[in-house]
């Protein structure tokens, strides 16, 4: 556990970046740092690890107080991942990731050892090991990064805004890898970000601070979005916190009517009468291909020749409400079909099933 103990961090010209912040990080969560620029995020997160050091109170690491550990020792035990990554241009990605092996005095084939199993570990080709940085993309480099401070298997991690520079869909992608290696390895992992989404995705407990470096708000983010401290972390969520909070929302209950799909094989003539205006077209294995406009339909032939509408889809059973509506805004019908976990189509969650739930929703929010 880290614990900021009334810890402020003055500087010499009077400004004060951090204002008797007290705050506990449990040991084997993710615990997010979030606020507008010159709140104090990284500050208090560089005051762990000594890089900076606090000007008053105590940062306590399983109960020692930092500044009693000398700070190349502290240092090394504690995976440290900044943005744009920061690896040493001139070393071989194998040798950036046992950069501290190397220091803690391993030899050099079990230090490229280790290296070699967390290249692959963060999802990168062990082929890449003897590339250079810039022969790797930014996403790549930043699971480099994220490889190099996990190399010495240390108890505490601290990332400080890793994903900013990359663009929205590698963002996401290294998102995940992150929740599937902390689900692996349940590290203690401060992580600070400007990004209230990407805090509210990993964070099992969000931080709000406000500019002057004071703490806010400590919650976990279903609570957090329910039930802002006050009007500034209220703005600071945005007017669709509603939203967001959706995705703490499980898609249980949520109504599936399965009487609007059918198959592609299905000859047009048979579908004369329907009273849906929309159905949602499945192949052979019942795996969803869009929606058909039943109006819009030829005299003969087969769904197979139709041009079909796009579709969203989301996981029943596994998925978030927000998931479900978000399906729902991208297809043309109104309606979002749900597969399980294998692709294949449950049935449909119709607008009206979706605004059932959402009922729901709301009505155990005012209770």
């Amino acid at each position: 556990m880290i614990t900021f103990d009334g810890v402020t961090k003055r500087y010499p010209d009077g400004t004060v970046a951090v204002d008797n912040l007290r705050l506990e990080v449990p040991t084997g969560e993710i615990t997010v740092l979030v606020g507008p620029s010159g709140c104090g995020k990284t500050t208090s997160l560089r005051m762990i690890n000594r890089m900076i050091d606090a000007t008053e109170g105590r940062i306590l690491l399983d109960g020692v107080d930092v500044k009693t550990i000398d700070p190349p020792t502290l240092r090394r035990g504690i995976g440290y991942v900044i943005q744009q990554a920061g690896l040493f241009p001139h070393r071989k990605i194998v040798d950036n990731v046992a950069t501290v092996p190397y220091l803690l005095g391993w030899d050099r084939r079990k230090a490229r050892g280790r290296a070699m199993e967390l290249l692959e570990r963060v999802g990168l080709d062990p082929g890449m090991a003897g590339r250079y940085p810039f022969q790797l993309s930014g996403g790549q480099q930043q699971r480099v990064g994220v490889a190099r401070a996990l190399a010495a298997d240390p108890p505490v991690l601290l990332m400080d805004e890793p994903f900013s520079a990359v663009d929205p869909v590698v963002r996401a992608s290294l998102q995940e890898e992150l929740l599937r290696l902390q689900a692996e390895l349940n590290k203690t992992i401060v992580f600070v970000t400007h990004d209230i989404d990407e805090a509210v995705k990993l964070g099992d407990r969000v931080a709000v601070l406000r500019v002057g470096g004071h703490l806010a708000q400590l919650a976990d983010p279903p609570t957090l979005l329910a039930r802002p401290a006050d009007d500034f972390v209220a703005e600071f969520l945005g007017r669709d916190r509603g939203i967001r909070r959706l995705s703490f929302v499980s898609d249980e209950g949520l109504r599936l009517r399965a009487d609007l799909t059918v198959p592609v094989s299905t000859d047009v003539s048979a579908l004369r009468g329907t009273a849906e205006p929309w159905l949602a077209v499945v192949d052979a294995d019942d795996r969803p291909l869009g929606w058909v406009a039943v109006g819009d339909l030829p005299e003969s032939g087969t769904l197979a020749g139709i041009r079909l509408a796009p579709y969203g889809s989301f996981v029943s059973g596994r998925d978030s409400l927000r998931g479900a509506l978000d399906a729902t805004l991208l297809s043309p019908s109104g309606g979002a079909i749900a597969v399980d976990d294998s692709g294949r189509v449950r049935g449909v969650a119709t607008r009206e099933a979706l605004d059932e739930a959402l009922d729901r929703v709301a009505g155990g929010a005012r209770a």
